[in-house]
């Protein structure tokens, strides 16, 4: 094992005791190993040799990889960019360096986008009332399903929910330990609440066995893996004959656009969703594009049937 790669293990290590989540420390060492292999291939072998030049090759290489003959997205360069910084700030903070040569390493703009797959209030209704009332998995999916849309909140939070987070009496539900490792405190909706009090009495005492914490289960009685969340949605979507993306990051921006819709003030919503930046959360203010065609048809003279030709 070189020194390179004990830098590697440190690093993951020390994103394990320091609040990264679980999904990204993998992502953030894998990207760094691409750094490293580099390094490797220029027979660099310890880490105080990389100056800047060597950074500003490299940032070069991966403006200029490919992927599948295709360039790698803006996203992806920016996450191989981004590690390798928050890599050498853990090496300047632990000693390894006595300064970061990555400090001036511009990253690449990801463009803006506005949020996709926003469902309509009918595609809405006919996803929630997909799953079968009459089973055991068809209750616990449609509590789900109301979770989801009232709360907005992210797959892992729902994942690790607990018992103990859930507040029926005030229509509460406490998210501990999201994103940035943040806690906050959220309403529930009636319509949650009301499917929530099913499932817990008819339908969770029969899928897991008395001392089991986490609040929904799978059919094995254990605790839901994000993936088997996104499948569970996308099956439901296609049963309810949704062309649209139904993942849960789809609720997601759905109950942001609902809220919105519905006269929510904007840093609520943000509260609500558990974004840091205000700005990530603005996203939701931008006008679709057929309220746009509403709006034309309704104002425009050239929209408005009733108007005569010499009024032109």
């Amino acid at each position: 094992m070189t020194k390179l790669d004990i830098l590697l293990l440190k690093f993951t290590e020390h994103m394990k005791v320091t609040g990264f989540s679980d999904r990204t420390i993998p992502d953030y060492a894998r990207n760094v190993k691409y750094f490293l292999d580099y390094l490797k291939e220029l027979e660099i072998e310890n880490i105080t040799e990389v100056d800047r030049r060597v950074l500003q090759d490299y940032q070069a290489r991966v403006y200029l990889e490919t992927f599948k003959g295709a360039p790698l997205t803006p996203a992806t360069k920016k996450a191989r960019l981004s590690c390798v910084r928050t890599f050498y700030r853990y090496l300047l903070k632990a000693g390894y360096i006595l300064h970061d040569p990555s400090a001036d390493l511009e990253l690449p703009k990801r463009p803006k986008q506005l949020p996709k797959n926003i469902l309509s209030k009918k595609e809405i209704g006919a996803l929630l009332s997909a799953p079968n009332l009459e089973t055991t998995l068809g209750i616990r999916d449609r509590a789900i399903l109301e979770v989801f849309y009232s709360t907005g909140i992210r797959v892992s939070e729902l994942c690790n929910l607990a018992l103990n987070d859930l507040d029926l009496k005030n229509g509460e539900l406490r998210i501990n330990q999201g994103k940035n490792k943040k806690d906050r405190l959220i309403p529930l909706g009636e319509m949650a609440c009301d499917f929530l009090e099913i499932y817990l009495r008819e339908a969770r005492p029969k899928l897991t066995a008395s001392g089991q914490t986490t609040l929904f289960v799978t059919k094995s009685g254990r605790k839901f893996r994000y993936t088997t969340l996104s499948y569970l949605m996308s099956r439901y979507g296609r049963k309810s004959g949704i062309t649209k993306v139904t993942s849960p990051h789809a609720l997601r921006h759905t109950c942001a656009t609902h809220l919105l819709k519905g006269k929510a003030d904007i840093r609520q919503i943000q509260t609500i969703l558990g974004h840091a930046s205000i700005a990530t959360t603005q996203r939701y203010t931008q006008v679709e594009i057929s309220d746009l065609k509403q709006v034309l048809k309704r104002c425009h003279p050239r929209e408005r049937k009733e108007i005569e030709t010499h009024d032109l």
